[in-house]
């Protein structure tokens, strides 16, 4: 009797132990299928709450959401994407060509930087030089044919242009606009003599003469405007035509119309 007790007493713990574990085994699966619903959402919100981040740290309107500002001047340095030109540059000349040269035609080279280079508006100062031959006839200094040179100039336009970059899959167009600065220094060209005949009496003065009309009347001054068509080889690398029309702030001033535009067409190679 006392063994038949026992079992039965076995029996009875076995049987409300499996009771109790069957009625919580709801609970713990109720559990862990909220805590896999919680863990799927966390997942999902991590992408938006990365693209908000993103989105503070960038400036989505200006920049077309793909520039952060730089922390260091490493970063800096790495948003930078320099290029080079390498064309001809064309000098509007309006004045008789009895006294001065047809609109002379040079070879010019430029150095410049990109920043930032992902963003759609981009600030791109640029460097450029080419050389030219000029003589003074008493009033302006005009471009000249070598046979009647006076000064050797060296040409010096430094480009501060703002552009927006439109890109699509295999390359990419630029548009811009800014200030140029055009700094020239005049030299006795080679052949010519301080003593020669000039318009001031020598080609000594009349070099003199060529270099204060160069700075006189804000005649180094420029508006620029360009437009460029690259194709993007690598990620970094693009190659393309460029094309710029300088209007010459200082003409305009003097009333002498447009004579001293410049027309620049060139390569472009960026890296």
């Amino acid at each position: 009797m006392i063994g038949m007790k026992k079992s039965m007493k076995g029996k009875f713990f076995f049987a409300a132990a499996a009771l109790a574990l069957f009625s919580l085994a709801p609970i713990f699966g109720q559990e862990q299928n909220a805590a896999a619903q919680n863990g799927s959402q966390g997942q999902k919100a991590a992408p938006s709450e990365a693209q908000s981040s993103k989105a503070s740290g960038g400036f989505q309107n200006l920049f077309g959401g793909s520039y952060v500002p730089p922390k260091s001047a490493k970063e800096f340095w790495s948003q930078v994407s320099p290029f080079v030109n390498l064309g001809a540059n064309i000098t509007l000349n309006t004045e008789s060509k009895l006294k001065s040269a047809p609109s002379p035609t040079a070879f010019a080279f430029a150095v410049g930087g990109i920043w930032p280079n992902k963003a759609f508006l981009s600030f791109q100062p640029r460097l450029s030089f080419w050389t030219s031959y000029y003589l003074w006839d008493g009033k302006n200094a005009l471009p000249a044919e070598i046979e009647n040179r006076t000064a050797f100039v060296l040409n010096f336009m430094l480009d501060l242009p703002a552009a927006a970059t439109f890109r699509f899959q295999k390359f990419q167009v630029e548009a811009g606009a800014g200030l140029g600065i055009l700094a020239r220094a005049a030299l006795l060209a080679n052949g010519v003599s301080e003593g020669d005949s000039g318009a001031t009496g020598s080609a000594g003065g009349d070099k003199k003469e060529i270099q204060k009309w160069f700075w006189g009347n804000a005649r180094f001054l420029y508006t620029e405007f360009f437009g460029a068509w690259e194709w993007n080889f690598t990620d970094r690398i693009a190659a393309g035509f460029e094309l710029r029309y300088y209007l010459p702030i200082g003409s305009l001033a003097d009333g002498r119309g447009l004579t001293e535009s410049i027309f620049a067409l060139s390569a472009k190679l960026i890296f």
